[in-house]
């Protein structure tokens, strides 16, 4: 599903503009954005969470020359499902996928 597919199920939904959708996604997405920089962790119940986590600096490999290749310590954001999701998502293992639908 792309940011797209998202703004038009929610104004199909919601019955509202697709203006007023798009800035409520917007929004949405901004406010977790600015969160995730400050370093709060989000918790969304019954989809899951996102927190930022550090990694440390290591020694990795260029996989073309195979040479080594310093990677600096970074942040980055980290995704994990809620268990209910996941469970969901685990029921319909080898089923079609339900397809969104768009009007």
């Amino acid at each position: 599903m792309t940011r797209a597919d998202l703004i038009d199920c929610i104004s199909a939904k919601a019955k509202m503009g697709r203006d007023r959708t798009e800035l409520l996604v917007d929004t949405v997405f901004g406010c977790l954005k600015r969160s995730l920089l400050q370093g709060e962790k989000i918790e969304l119940r019954g989809f899951g969470t996102f927190q930022v986590r550090s990694y440390r600096a290591y020694e990795g490999r260029n996989p073309r020359t195979g040479a080594p290749v310093e990677v600096r310590p970074k942040r980055l954001p980290h995704f994990k499902t809620s268990l209910e999701l996941a469970a969901r998502i685990d029921q319909n293992h080898g089923k079609e996928p339900a397809r969104a639908r768009t009007p």
